[in-house]
């Protein structure tokens, strides 16, 4: 009996303790960040820093395209004050939570000034429009917490400064008039950025395998043209590009979409990583 009695004061100090806890992260006076998947998690994480409490909803490692939202991913997202999504379709569950969010909640669509490519989402991978993306991300922070603006401004204009580094990178790679072959067709906007052509096994969302025919008049015309790699999303897995690869005796090269990345790299990063997959294989 002694040793319960002992036990409930500390009990009650761990519960008091993270009571407080809690009540200080929610009067940390940060904005309450939302974003829809890696891509624009990693944006507002790069111009928010640490002066907004942030929050990614489409779980590292899990296809955008496929995400369903839970009941408890609806309920904390009512309670913040920004959701940030890429649009073009990328998030088809996106429209859904916006209709039921409060009306205090600001919801910013990052591509709505940015002429899209028929029915490719994956915008940000054209380096100038992932600086139109972030300048959008960065107006809502200095909207909403007006007194950090500044702050949100300067790391705006130091990581543009490296997004057009990579963009220069990009235009001294003599990838003008080439043809990458891809199994998911994601990259139209760098194609058009840099001159090149691609040919896809699969459609921008990857929801349908390609027949064996399809997959047979691919392979044909990779051996016709002398190509010498398919290109595949990690994040979606090689097995595709590997059957190819095997088949028309080629090798299979990783190409990011940046809709997820398992070891937590930011855009800069992981572009300069595509450049070197690209140079390897054409």
């Amino acid at each position: 009996m002694k040793k319960i009695i002992k036990l409930i004061p500390l009990m009650l100090i761990l519960v008091l303790a993270l009571t407080s806890c809690q009540k200080n992260a929610e009067n940390s006076g940060k904005p309450k960040v939302y974003t829809s998947f890696y891509a624009m998690y990693d944006f507002t994480k790069t111009i928010g820093g640490d002066d907004i409490d942030l929050t990614n909803i489409v779980p590292t490692g899990t296809e955008p395209h496929d995400f369903e939202p839970t009941a408890s991913d609806m309920a904390k997202l009512s309670e913040a004050d920004i959701f940030i999504y890429n649009g073009v379709g990328m998030e088809s569950w996106a429209d859904k939570i916006i209709e039921t969010l409060p009306q205090n909640v600001k919801v910013i669509c990052t591509s709505e000034q940015i002429p899209t490519d028929g029915n490719d989402p994956h915008i940000w991978l054209s380096p100038q429009n992932a600086k139109l993306q972030m300048q959008a991300i960065c107006n809502v922070l200095s909207e909403v917490d007006s007194k950090n603006a500044q702050n949100y401004i300067n790391r705006l204009d130091s990581y543009l400064t490296q997004i057009d580094e990579v963009d220069t990178e990009y235009k001294n790679a003599e990838l003008d008039g080439k043809t990458i072959f891809v199994t998911h067709g994601a990259y139209s906007y760098l194609c058009n950025d840099y001159g090149m052509k691609q040919v896809a096994l699969e459609g921008v969302t990857g929801d349908s395998d390609p027949s064996p025919s399809q997959m047979a008049k691919v392979v044909d015309q990779i051996k016709s043209e002398g190509i010498s790699c398919i290109f595949y999303d990690p994040l979606e897995g090689d097995k595709m590009a590997q059957a190819v690869a095997n088949e028309a005796d080629i090798q299979a090269l990783p190409l990011y979409t940046f809709e997820g990345d398992s070891e937590s790299r930011d855009y800069v990063t992981v572009m300069k990583a595509n450049l070197e997959e690209l140079k390897k294989g054409i």
